[in-house]
């Protein structure tokens, strides 16, 4: 019989995808767009201490879980190989038992790939930053802001409470080309500013445009009002090992020549109440989003598609996560503060024109 720890890795494998069979018990990963993801029953460790198991060269990515450790890194990440032969890439990763007799795990390493097809090749936002050609003259400009609750201005501080929204607006100013619609490909939050070297990850966007997040926080896109401008809505979270770490978001934004439509450029938000993607800028096709529970692949061949789309990768941050508790001091102290200062202001320019007035007079009667 399964224990209830393989039962979840193969419960969240199968949420993710591609879940491969021909594994060691209590060992499932999938292969995404951008990312590996690496389920493991804690029972494959046999007691041994969480450190004793490695992706390559990077330790798990989330050890919250009393049943399964979770790694998930960049498909290039963490030492992986990629291999190019005739018409398949290939990236191929270790899973690791330890690497001394300390470690109480004695089992070979155990290899994981990722293959896709060379005109599916995913692009990692560890890859280069700009790419791709549009029609027309002019440089792109792209920019990712963090907004005021009204959204009309960047917001001056980057301190927010847990579960409080976090508004991101994405933007593209393109003065001499054709009309453009900019999407978000794909958004990853770290504890660092950089993200091949952060310790751990978490995934909000993924599967070229699929709000993610949104299955399990307040997290969604909103209504657009120019295409080439993309706002959306994150919940503010921690990364439950790291209590005390800042926040980062690095996101890969793309720009595309409407016209071409293609299921790899869109914009998908998750409705919890009817548990469904939703289309946000044709929401009578939201069923282009069901790909966003497997993986989301272009109707087009490479040979055939336009240069059509700039990609670029984008980094917001630092973002503070205060809990309730301890914002709810903070705040208070802020506004003691605002109080305190205008009454104190005021206070010592009485006592200012007290003593001058007095020094005039002791002045006039010495007369």
């Amino acid at each position: 019989m399964m224990s209830v720890a393989s039962v979840t890795v193969l419960m969240l494998a199968a949420v993710m995808g591609q879940l491969q069979t021909d594994l060691p018990p209590g060992i499932t990963y999938s292969c995404g767009n951008h990312t590996l993801t690496v389920f493991v029953s804690r029972d494959v460790l046999a007691g041994a201490p969480a450190s004793a198991l490695r992706l390559g060269s990077c330790p798990a990515s989330d050890t919250s879980s009393l049943q399964v450790l979770l790694f998930q890194y960049g498909l290039q990440d963490c030492g992986a190989v990629r291999l190019t032969t005739g018409k398949e890439v290939t990236f191929t990763n270790y899973l690791k038992f330890g690497d001394g007799p300390t470690s109480g795990i004695k089992r070979p390493d155990v290899r994981l790939e990722c293959v896709y097809p060379v005109d599916e090749v995913p692009m990692s936002l560890t890859t280069i930053p700009t790419t791709g050609v549009l029609a027309g003259d002019g440089n792109l400009i792209f920019s990712m802001m963090i907004m005021t609750d009204d959204w009309t201005a960047e917001r001056p501080n980057s301190l927010f409470f847990l579960g409080a929204s976090i508004n991101l607006e994405a933007s593209v100013l393109a003065p001499y080309h054709q009309a453009l619609r900019l999407y978000v490909q794909e958004c990853i939050a770290t504890p660092t500013s950089s993200l091949a070297m952060s310790p751990e990850n978490y995934t909000i966007i993924t599967n070229h445009g699929c709000l993610v997040d949104g299955k399990t926080g307040n997290s969604k896109y909103l209504p657009r009002q120019d295409g080439a401008v993309l706002q959306f809505v994150v919940q503010a979270f921690k990364f439950l090992s790291l209590e005390d770490a800042e926040i980062f978001i690095h996101c890969k934004v793309m720009v595309w020549d409407p016209s071409w439509d293609d299921l790899v450029h869109k914009a998908c938000s998750f409705d919890q109440q009817t548990q469904s993607w939703q289309l946000l800028d044709a929401p009578l096709q939201s069923s282009l989003c069901d790909c966003c529970n497997s993986i989301c692949q272009s109707r087009h061949k490479r040979a055939t598609e336009p240069e059509t789309s700039v990609g670029h990768v984008i980094k917001v941050g630092p973002m503070r996560i205060l809990s309730k508790q301890h914002g709810s001091t903070t705040l208070e102290n802020h506004r003691v503060m605002l109080l305190a200062t205008p009454l104190l202001a005021c206070f010592l320019g009485i006592v200012f024109l007290f003593l001058y007035k007095w020094k005039i007079k002791n002045v006039h009667h010495s007369c």
